[in-house]
């Protein structure tokens, strides 16, 4: 199973920080080029980041849509390590306690 990182060129340090914290492999979709415009989630995700500060806002409401509706958890983040982290880590504990959507964490994001 896959993690989607949206938005962002560059992952540059993060993407450390991203290997150290997520058990899969990574996605990355830049989100700027015409053909990301266009992209919709693999059926194997097991989450979703999102670079609130590097994306299209047509491509994050379609990601957004398409991750509630499979359940998927989704994140969106500024592309700075420490506000990723906090956003990962409420992720992390979401996932592992097999949240519902009446949780807070998803509430604040759907």
């Amino acid at each position: 199973m896959a993690y989607v990182v949206i938005g962002a060129d560059r992952l540059g340090n993060i993407n450390a920080l991203l290997e150290e914290k997520l058990d899969g492999e990574l996605i990355h979709v830049s989100g700027r080029k015409k053909k990301d415009q266009a992209y919709s989630l693999p059926q194997m995700v097991k989450g979703v980041i999102v670079f609130t500060d590097y994306i299209n806002h047509n491509l994050a409401k379609r990601v957004k849509a398409d991750a509630k509706k499979r359940n998927v958890p989704i994140v969106f983040a500024k592309r700075s390590v420490s506000h990723l982290e906090c956003s990962l880590e409420q992720m992390m504990a979401c996932q592992k306690e097999g949240c519902d959507r009446s949780c807070a964490y998803k509430r604040s994001l759907h």
